[in-house]
């Protein structure tokens, strides 16, 4: 009995999320939203951990490293998903390997047009 609930809650959240994700009046589907703290999240890391992003911020103050840092990652995440078809966010909200891959196929796409646009 218990699980039958669980399967038939686990159908409606998924049914909503498809029409959340179909509604075009907004300017991001819920699903982008869910996904834009991970990616923004994600981000920081891809930066921290890039050679060229720890040799750059040999030239600025731990103030402004952040502060870029949050402008980059701003634009990557507002921007990261917008050309992403919905079957592929919709794949990732259920699916831990889908979302790990278009987080990481929405950074490539779209870090270094931020980065330029930010440091300008």
């Amino acid at each position: 009995m218990l699980k039958r609930l669980l399967i038939l809650l686990f159908v409606l959240l998924i049914i909503g999320v498809v029409i959340f994700a179909y509604t075009g009046n907004q300017k991001q589907s819920t699903v982008q939203r869910i996904l834009k703290p991970v990616i923004e999240l994600q981000c920081g890391n891809e930066l921290k951990a890039s050679k060229l992003w720890q040799a750059s911020a040999l030239f600025l103050s731990t103030e402004q490293q952040n502060h870029a840092q949050e402008k980059v990652c701003e634009c990557v995440s507002e921007n990261a998903l917008n050309d992403v078809p919905t079957q592929d966010l919709l794949m990732a909200t259920v699916n831990k390997n889908a979302k790990n891959e278009l987080v990481q196929q929405a950074l490539i796409n779209s870090l270094k047009g931020c980065v330029q646009e930010v440091l300008k």
